[in-house]
């Protein structure tokens, strides 16, 4: 009899629209600090991918893996997008990713006026110009948008970590969907609350299914459930951990890329109930 409840409970809720799950093939691809590939449906997007410091203290992206990513080698082949969070030498690299987007012209690049005044500076500048969308924001502007290769992103600045200071750091919040999957990258945004509060309507306005936050933020076993809460966000993993993860983040038991190469599924569940 209690096989027969289960069951019926089971096909209760199915048809009562309590739960409604999609099977979605996106995922997330870990290349080292806050470089992240995302894949859904044939799209492949990039975040903070091509850099050479580390400051002794984050994870650099593995040789084996920077030579896939510069010869387009599988999984970074028919890459869409990079997007390019903020100018710090542990997320970019002018002349790399200069020379990488010389060699693979179909890419696009959305970076902030900051990296792209890096970018103008190299010799190759004038080949890969027309792959370029500038992001140019003031803290407390209004968001903006633009859709590339049918993906669409958002994109508004929140202040760097350290705030107030360095706040002429241009930092971009990214929240990117490809078809029915939207991920959040938040680069190395400030942990304040006050930050956020001004876009709650922006983040009302969509769930996010996967969130890839700075480690900071896990500051206590309420942090994640708060970022979810904030953000809009159904999961978070959390990037730019030091090399030698911290005991509070072993303990916190939270999500969390520290291995080049290691991956997390996107799931997308729905709840339909009235």
């Amino acid at each position: 009899m209690n096989k027969i409840s289960s069951i019926i409970t089971i096909i209760f809720m199915l048809f009562s629209g309590s739960i409604t799950a999609k099977s979605i093939s996106a995922s997330a691809q870990y290349l080292g600090n806050e470089g992240v590939l995302i894949t859904h449906n044939n799209k492949k997007v990039l975040f903070d991918p091509i850099f050479k410091q580390n400051y002794n203290r984050f994870t650099l992206v593995p040789k084996e893996i920077k030579e896939k990513l510069i010869n387009s080698a599988a999984p970074f082949n028919t890459i869409d997008a990079i997007f390019v969070t903020h100018d710090h030498a542990d997320h970019f690299h002018a002349a790399e990713v200069s020379e990488y987007l010389q060699k693979h012209k179909k890419v696009q690049l959305i970076a902030p006026t900051q990296v792209m005044k890096k970018l103008a500076l190299q010799p190759n500048y004038q080949q890969f110009k027309p792959q370029l969308h500038e992001i140019s924001l003031n803290i407390g502007d209004k968001p903006t948008s633009l859709n590339i290769n049918n993906i669409h992103a958002e994109a508004v600045r929140i202040p760097h970590i350290g705030w107030p200071k360095r706040t002429e750091i241009e930092n971009i919040v990214y929240r990117v969907t490809i078809d029915d999957v939207t991920v959040l990258h938040l680069g190395d945004a400030d942990i304040n609350p006050q930050h956020y509060t001004p876009y709650k309507e922006l983040w009302a306005d969509k769930i996010t299914h996967h969130a890839f936050i700075p480690g900071v933020f896990a500051v206590d076993e309420h942090s994640t459930a708060s970022a979810k809460m904030q953000l809009n966000a159904r999961n978070i993993t959390y990037v730019h951990i030091p090399m030698q993860v911290p005991d509070k983040i072993k303990a916190l038991a939270v999500d969390y890329f520290a291995k080049p190469g290691e991956k997390r599924a996107i799931k997308v569940t729905t709840n339909n109930a009235k």
